[in-house]
């Protein structure tokens, strides 16, 4: 019996090795931008964008599929695609690093972890801080569902999907256009294959277990629209990331080492 294809299912994939998805859902984006600056909502037809973006349908359906998931458009049966309500205009400049950076790197010749914490420890604590003062009900419960799902991953691709997730809805709590692309440049970034190796030891149980405490930490300071417990726990929460890469970064340097004398 032959199985029904599932877009839903394929978008919560890891997009390391399917430049092409992550591609279409930039052009997506971009093409978004334009429509809220005509105050359009309703997107073209899947058909259409395929001929437009030289994919295929399949391709447009898994990138849509990632965008509603991120509540930027909402789709409904017999009526289309729409731009969801919420969804806000990105900076051209951003919208242009965004595509012409993340998306421009070579995942195989790869990207250093400790950069990226670096821009990490730069940008998120303050997010956590702002989404404590401008986070609203919903925004609240779309943070505690990510959260939830991402405690029940069982697998690493599904793992760091809702990982993405819960601190993209933190970024998208703070309903500032400049921030929310930033760290979504950032978690396309955290996609490349230097980053991911290092991903691994992370979801083992004792790290999880640390590494959920630490997210509901984060996520119930900004319920309780406490800033500085915000800021203080998502800082938290990034020291123990940091020093999980300096174990694995020794590990990796005796590795060398080791194969280095032979």
């Amino acid at each position: 019996m032959k199985t029904q294809y599932n877009p839903l299912e394929r978008a919560q994939d890891s997009l390391d090795d399917r430049p092409e998805i992550a591609e279409t859902v930039a052009r997506l984006r971009a093409h978004i931008e334009v429509m809220l600056q005509r105050r359009e909502r309703k997107l073209p037809p899947e058909r259409r964008l395929s001929t437009e973006f030289g994919v295929g349908r399949n391709a447009i359906r898994e990138a849509l599929a990632i965008l509603e998931n991120d509540r930027v458009v909402v789709r409904h049966v017999g009526r289309g695609t729409f731009v969801a309500s919420g969804a806000g205009i990105a900076p051209p400049q951003l919208q242009a690093l965004a595509l012409g950076g993340a998306l421009a790197i070579d995942s195989s010749v790869g990207l250093s972890p400790r950069e990226l914490l670096e821009v990490r420890y730069a940008l998120e604590p303050a997010i956590a801080e702002l989404a404590a003062h401008a986070a609203r009900a919903a925004d609240l419960a779309h943070m505690r569902d990510c959260m939830q799902r991402r405690e029940e991953a069982s697998d690493l691709d599904a793992y760091e999907h809702w990982d993405f997730a819960l601190h993209m809805s933190i970024a998208k709590a703070t309903h500032n256009s400049v921030l929310i692309e930033m760290l979504d440049l950032v978690n396309r970034l955290r996609r490349s294959a230097s980053w991911r190796r290092f991903r691994r030891p992370s979801i083992k149980p004792d790290q999880r277990s640390k590494s959920d405490a630490q997210h509901r930490a984060i996520v119930q300071a900004i319920a309780g629209a406490n800033p500085q417990a915000a800021f203080a726990a998502m800082r938290a929460h990034l020291d123990n990331v940091s020093g999980l890469y300096r174990r694995y970064s020794d590990v990796v340097s005796a590795e060398d080492a080791i194969l280095g004398e032979k």
